[in-house]
């Protein structure tokens, strides 16, 4: 339930950053092209995401096309690096 939890909470940040609802957004979509946002918008978002879950993410781990699964993912693998 803390995955899904964190989970929740991942999509919630990116959505309020982009101006979004969070029940608007798919787990697996490019929030670039799919939401016509810039990087600008997913940057401050992982910016938040970062603080909140004391983490680096690399943007090399979220690819060309970030999606909130993506971003989920990187969150997790840095948390474990951390452990």
């Amino acid at each position: 339930m803390v995955e899904q939890d964190r989970f929740s909470e991942i999509r919630a940040i990116v959505a309020h950053a982009l101006g979004l609802a969070p029940a608007d957004m798919a787990d697996d979509v490019d929030l670039l092209t799919t939401f016509a946002s810039s990087w600008r918008e997913v940057g401050a978002a992982i910016s938040k995401i970062e603080e909140k879950y004391d983490v680096t993410i690399p943007i090399e781990e979220l690819g060309a096309a970030p999606t909130i699964q993506s971003i989920y993912r990187a969150v997790e693998r840095q948390a474990k690096r951390l452990d």
